[in-house]
């Protein structure tokens, strides 16, 4: 149990890292991005956009928790997520438009979508291919 709470915290960690470390090769002022303007909401703020950032955790903790049946859906899980997260925050310009931020509430929502679907189809494929390998005599 406690490997699970300890695992799943630092998936929910790693999660809300991804879109400011893959802006630090741009630097700090697109890492500053993304941290709210004014200093007396800096707080709420952050637990807000912390809130839809840390929705693709969703579909890693629960693969992770069902790891000792679907191992690779894990890994492919995290690949996935950070490919994405990656990809879509990597370049992100917030002082593009006065609309821009929505897409800090689009992309961890779109994230957790395409992440749940890939983990669901390959972890049900996992999960027969699996359990029909463990049923035949060799």
């Amino acid at each position: 149990m406690k490997k699970a709470i300890i695992g799943s915290a630092v998936i929910l960690l790693y999660v809300n890292i991804i879109p400011y470390a893959c802006r630090i090769w741009r630097g700090l002022d697109w890492v500053a991005q993304y941290l709210p303007d004014n200093k007396d909401h800096l707080i709420s703020g952050l637990l807000f956009i912390g809130v839809f950032a840390s929705l693709p955790a969703i579909p890693l903790i629960a693969a992770f928790l069902l790891r000792k049946w679907i191992p690779v859906t894990f890994f492919l899980s995290i690949i996935v997520a950070t490919a994405l997260l990656g990809f879509w925050h990597h370049n992100y310009d917030l002082a593009s438009d006065a609309q821009a931020a929505i897409g800090l509430v689009i992309i961890p929502i779109m994230a957790t979508m395409i992440t749940s679907a890939v983990a669901g189809i390959i972890g049900t494929i996992e999960f027969f291919v699996r359990r029909n390998g463990k049923g035949k005599v060799q």
